[in-house]
């Protein structure tokens, strides 16, 4: 009679071993996040506000923005009339860094302006109308969290915009939106 031999053992993935030196699980990836972007902006490249798509390319750390605002103002009082159409249409190329949920924002871009400003008031310097179109350099220098997956951000940052006729604004901005 000879002696049967046990069956080899069964693979077994190697255990993580965690900081305190217990195996654990392995972890799986963290999703990457989800590559569109509906958010509002107030203040920021934008102006006053701005409704933005983003597209997001993880792979790159990537991410192109569109955005739109309009603002109308009428004003009317004992010395005359006026009003207000404000414009803005932000175009911003971001390059993402840090952690998969904290990212530092650096971006750069335009804000196409459109204005129209006219006044009836009798008396002062501004009476009559104002009408053009301008193209403002702008960039973004800020804090962006990003959702594991799809779901809610926000972040803050630093958004000048630059005019060769009109000069440097130092300007910030804050935004809210959702990834899907």
């Amino acid at each position: 009679m000879t002696p049967s031999l046990p069956p080899p053992p069964a693979e077994v993935a190697p255990a993580v071993v965690s900081d305190r030196g217990a195996p654990t699980p392995e972890e799986p990836a963290p999703a990457p996040p989800a590559p569109n972007v509906i958010s509002l902006e107030l203040l920021g490249n934008g102006l006053l506000y701005s409704l933005n798509y983003v597209r997001l390319f993880p792979a790159w750390n990537l991410g192109l923005r569109a955005g739109a605002s309009l603002f109308v103002d009428k004003i009317s009082n004992a010395s005359g009339s006026g009003s207000l159409v404000l414009a803005s249409f932000p175009f911003v190329a971001s390059y993402f860094m840090g952690p998969p949920r904290h990212k530092l924002e650096l971006g750069l871009g335009a804000t196409i302006l459109y204005s129209d400003a006219a006044s009836d008031s009798t008396g002062t310097k501004y009476q009559g109308s104002v009408s053009g179109l301008g193209v403002a350099a702008t960039g973004v220098v800020g804090y962006r969290f990003m959702p594991v997956g799809r779901g809610f951000t926000f972040g803050a940052g630093f958004t000048p915009l630059l005019r060769a006729t009109k000069g440097f604004l130092p300007w910030g901005g804050a935004s809210i939106g959702y990834a899907f």
